[in-house]
C-alpha cells in the first residue's frame, strides 16, 4: 500500500470512529461530549507520542521552557483541542442538542463589541485554533449578532460536516472557494458592508498564499486577505481569546486592533495571537501541521524589517 493510500485509509477510519463515538456521546448531553472529547485527545496524544519529539523541542524553544514542561503543554493541548473538534462533530449529529452546547459558553467583556469603532459597518472577529470558536460565535449569534463563520472543509472530516455543524449552532457558514478566492473575498466584503460580523481563524500558515511573517519563532506565510479587507472597509478586527476551559468554554473579547496598512495590521494580529498563546500555551493546537512542519529561524537582527515579534 502506498503512503498516500495508507494516509487516506487512516483518515477514513479515524473520522468514521469519531463520528460514531460523537453520535453516541451526544445522547448523554454536554458533559458526556466534553468527557469523551478529552479522552479522544488523550488517546491521540499517546498514540503519536513517539513521533512528537521534535514538536516538544519546538515548543520548549518557542516558550523558553524545559522539555518536560513542553510535553505537559502538548498533552493538554491535545485534550482540549480534540475536545473542541469532537464537539463540532457532535453538533452535526441529530442526537445532539446544539442549544445545550452553546449555552455552556461564557463570553466576558462582550460590551466591547457594542462599543467598537465604526459601529454599524460590521466587524471581523479574530479567532484561533484555541478552544471551540464555533460555539463562541454561536453564543454571539444567540445574542443577536449576525455572525458568519469563514471556513474550509478539513480533509480529516467528511465534506459538508463542518458547514452543517455551523448551521446547527446558529451561524451562517461562509466556505472559502479554493478555486476562486476572489469570489469569497467579494462575499465577505458584502457581509461587512451590510453590517455583518465575520469570524475567522488566522493562526495557521498558508501553503502558497499570504505574507511571510515570523510567528512563534518560525517564518511562514500568514493569511493576508482579512487584514487587507479590514483596512479597505474600515471595520475593526476584534480578537476573542479563550480564558478558561474547565467548566465550559470561557472567552474574553479584547480591545480592537488598529493599523494604517494591511501589512501593519497583519503584524498587529500576529502579536495579539502570540500574546494569547504565551498566556495559555496549553490551550493552543501546537500539533496542527501548519506550525509544526516549519523550522525555527535565527532571531532577527536590529536592522531587520519589523515582524510580528
Amino acid at each position: 500500500m502506498s503512503a498516500h493510500r495508507l494516509r487516506d485509509w487512516r483518515r477514513y477510519a479515524g473520522r468514521t470512529l469519531a463520528i460514531r463515538a460523537a453520535d453516541h456521546a451526544a445522547r448523554g448531553g454536554v458533559e458526556r461530549i466534553r468527557r469523551w472529547g478529552r479522552l479522544v485527545g488523550e488517546a491521540h496524544y499517546w498514540l503519536g507520542w513517539p513521533v512528537y519529539r521534535r514538536l516538544r523541542r519546538d515548543i520548549a524553544t518557542a516558550l523558553a521552557v524545559p522539555r518536560a514542561r513542553a510535553g505537559a503543554i502538548l498533552r493538554r493541548a491535545f485534550r482540549e483541542n480534540d475536545r473542541a473538534v469532537f464537539e463540532i462533530i457532535a453538533l452535526s449529529r441529530p442526537n445532539c442538542d446544539p442549544d445545550a452546547l452553546v449555552d455552556s459558553v461564557r463570553i466576558d467583556d462582550a460590551q466591547r463589541l457594542e462599543d467598537r469603532p465604526g459601529r454599524g459597518n460590521g466587524a471581523i472577529l479574530l479567532g484561533m485554533h484555541m478552544g471551540n470558536g464555533i460555539l463562541m460565535a454561536a453564543r454571539l449569534a444567540r445574542e443577536g449578532w449576525p455572525v458568519h463563520i469563514v471556513f474550509r472543509d478539513p480533509r480529516r472530516l467528511p465534506p459538508g460536516l463542518l458547514g452543517r455543524s455551523i448551521e446547527r449552532a446558529g451561524c451562517v457558514p461562509v466556505p472559502l472557494d479554493r478555486d476562486n478566492p476572489t469570489r469569497s473575498f467579494r462575499r465577505m466584503l458584502a457581509i461587512l458592508r451590510d453590517g455583518g460580523v465575520i469570524f475567522a481563524l488566522m493562526d495557521q500558515a498558508n501553503k502558497r498564499e499570504g505574507t511571510e511573517k515570523r510567528f512563534l519563532g518560525k517564518r511562514m506565510r500568514m493569511p493576508a486577505g482579512l487584514p487587507g479587507l479590514a483596512v479597505r472597509t474600515g471595520v475593526p478586527i476584534i480578537p476573542i481569546h479563550v480564558l478558561d476551559v474547565d467548566q465550559g468554554w470561557r472567552f474574553g473579547v479584547q480591545a480592537p486592533l488598529v493599523a494604517e496598512s494591511a501589512d501593519a495590521m497583519l503584524d498587529t494580529i500576529c502579536a495579539s495571537m502570540e500574546q494569547a498563546i504565551r498566556a495559555r500555551p496549553e490551550l493552543w493546537a501546537w500539533h496542527h501541521r501548519r506550525w509544526k512542519r516549519y523550522p525555527f529561524e535565527p532571531e532577527p537582527t536590529t536592522t531587520s524589517k519589523p515582524t510580528c515579534r
